[in-house]
């Protein structure tokens, strides 16, 4: 079987071995966005002692840099982060960094450009857009299979062989010492990537994610859509963005080692969507709350995306997705672990091909 299993591991990793250096090594520099916006986007801001400015002052702030945008949401990251208000414009979104403290802009950056966003384009589609994209789940799919396949080489024959295939023999001469490094790191990293590209999976194929919406019986639910009530669009109430900043204040008391995000309603059903985030930024613990744009009442109901706490087993696994990809499941030392086995991952095919190359000559 090995036999096999080797010539499978070959055929795939030589053909592909550029594919998989590009998607686990533009991975796993991605995996430090957080902290490499905060810097590169001017992030950080002095606190104060004083109140924020209204959600009013930081949308005129934002205005005057860019005319066209299209107020969506604020997002409020704590006393010592800029705040972010997301725009939609023609053709792009932009994020704009501001100062909660005097409303001053901070950071103007169209989100389809730059180093950084070009850097997610290139893990998720190759920078060539929806063929990218196909061409890099189907290669995540290969990649699964040489992950497994690899597992399959490392494992051995007798058990008191385990050892040799655990440690590295650092001492050993180069070609030695590369085959070691790709046996031995490899299989290290096999356990995390198992994971990494699994979830990859569960977003690339659709019929992944929907055998298993069937499975966790998901189909079977009625949501209800949180709705505000147009019938009192006059009420005194509503006023501008009166209402988004009474919730501001309301979370930013309530909650004050989380992060906020509010939604400006566009559409006159559309409700207030509260999104209350901790700062590890775990997709799997937020928690929504819909208020109606009119009155500010609280909305009620069955929501697909509501309290984590009690949200289905198809939703929860979903949001699961991504915190396991990037390794904030288990907070920092997660991702430290996923940006670890990423760059192994992108080292293998060069060892690979350097073992190839070494038995052919």
């Amino acid at each position: 079987m090995k036999i096999w299993i080797r010539k499978i591991h070959l055929w795939l990793g030589l053909p592909l071995g550029v594919l998989f250096f590009i998607i686990a090594f533009s991975g796993a520099l991605y995996s430090w966005a957080p902290e490499i916006s905060t810097i590169i986007y001017k992030e950080k801001i002095n606190p104060q002692n004083i109140p924020f400015v209204s959600v009013t002052k930081i949308v005129e702030s934002v205005n005057n840099a860019l005319p066209k945008g299209d107020f969506r949401t604020v997002y409020y990251r704590g006393p010592s982060l800029a705040t972010q208000v997301l725009l939609y414009a023609p053709g792009t979104y932009y994020i704009a960094n501001v100062n909660p403290y005097t409303g001053k802009l901070i950071h103007l950056q169209d989100m389809n450009t730059g180093w950084l966003n070009n850097l997610k384009k290139l893990h998720r589609n190759l920078l060539l857009g929806d063929i990218g994209r196909e061409i890099v789940h189907w290669g995540t799919l290969l990649f699964f299979i040489m992950v497994l396949s690899g597992i399959a080489l490392w494992w051995p024959s007798k058990l008191s062989r385990i050892k040799n295939g655990l440690t590295i023999n650092w001492k050993a001469r180069p070609k030695a010492l590369n085959y070691n490094f790709h046996n031995v790191m490899g299989f290290y990293a096999s356990l995390i990537l198992i994971f990494i590209i699994g979830t990859g999976l569960f977003w690339g194929f659709k019929v992944v994610k929907n055998t298993f919406r069937s499975l966790s019986n998901e189909q079977s639910i009625t949501y209800d859509i949180p709705t505000s009530n147009v019938n009192l669009k006059t009420n005194n109430l509503h006023n501008g963005f009166q209402i988004m900043e009474q919730l501001g204040v309301r979370f930013r008391k309530d909650f004050p080692q989380h992060y906020i995000r509010i939604s400006n309603p566009h559409k006159p059903k559309d409700p207030i969507h509260v999104s209350i985030i901790d700062k590890s930024q775990k997709d799997s613990s937020v928690n929504h709350f819909y208020f109606d744009q009119y009155t500010g009442r609280n909305l009620q109901g069955n929501f697909e995306y509501g309290l984590s706490e009690k949200a289905s087993i198809f939703t929860k696994v979903n949001s699961l997705a991504y915190d396991i990809h990037f390794g904030s499941v288990l907070g920092f030392p997660g991702r430290l672990l996923a940006f670890l086995a990423s760059l192994i991952a992108a080292s293998l095919p060069i060892t690979g091909f350097y073992i190839w190359w070494g038995k052919r000559k």
